[in-house]
């Protein structure tokens, strides 16, 4: 079992029982204790639980929105975004510059990027910015400066703002918390949104990554509209819902183009 998904188990666990030691979950998940308590450390650290004498809990942050932190995301249908990050990453050529925005939908397109070769990568993620640094084939990462986002890994404000009007690339790889045809991409932070706009006017081509489970759901602030967006990447658990299938089909009309990528 990789990191990734021991993680997601270990906080699915804790969403079914409030708590657990560290005891039961070396037994569950047949790992030594070395193991799980490097994973609570990193757990720990992005406020996705709280440690106590012995085993773990919910933090009373937990009952805030899902997209609030970055490693309950990051480790949330893995499989959709995994699927989608190998299709946006076929849209990258040797030596372009891409925006890339914070979240853990773009961060799993990392992966898949690595045999490219001359490309500039411009983020507001702290996250993307790391992952991006273990491979060499990058040309240069280029982090947006600001003020960093408690538990996001996405830096935001003033600075990057300025920084982002010196800038241009070719796609703007983006997601959002949701998507419908009339809103298009939605959020809920304001000042990030801001800066994803102005991402999205320093770029030749919008490309939003929206994996099924967002498809229909609109967020309190819509910040890319459906006209907007040139290339929409999801999975095909979206054509297997009708009311998501219409979704998508109206962003075929609207000239958006749409690819499947299959789980």
């Amino acid at each position: 079992m990789i990191n990734t998904d021991r993680r997601k188990k270990i906080l699915d666990i804790l969403k079914k029982r409030g708590k657990i030691s560290v005891k039961e979950l070396e037994k569950e998940l047949g790992v030594t204790g070395a193991t799980i308590r490097s994973d609570i450390r990193d757990l720990e650290r992005a406020g996705a639980v709280d440690r106590y004498h012995g085993g773990i809990s919910l933090p009373e942050t937990s009952s805030a929105p899902p997209d609030f932190n970055y490693m309950i995301r990051s480790v949330s249908e893995v499989n959709l975004k995994t699927a989608i990050g190998r299709k946006a990453a076929e849209l990258v050529s040797d030596g372009v510059t891409v925006f890339m925005d914070a979240s853990s939908t773009t961060f799993h397109m990392i992966r898949f990027m690595k045999d490219k070769k001359d490309v500039t990568v411009i983020t507001n993620g702290l996250h993307t910015a790391m992952e991006l640094q273990r491979s060499n084939s990058f040309k240069s990462i280029l982090v947006l400066g600001g003020t960093l986002r408690p538990h996001s890994g996405a830096i935001e404000g003033m600075v990057s703002r300025e920084m982002i009007k010196r800038l241009s690339g070719e796609y703007y790889f983006v997601s959002g918390n949701g998507f419908s045809a009339e809103t298009g991409l939605s959020g809920n932070n304001f000042y990030e949104l801001e800066l994803k706009k102005l991402c999205a006017e320093r770029s030749k081509h919008i490309v939003a990554l929206v994996d099924s489970t967002k498809i229909g759901r609109d967020s309190s602030s819509g910040f890319i509209p459906t006209s907007k967006i040139d290339t929409l990447i999801t999975d095909s658990g979206a054509l297997a819902d009708p009311g998501k299938k219409e979704i998508v089909e109206k962003c075929r009309k609207a000239g958006v183009d749409v690819i499947i990528a299959e789980v």
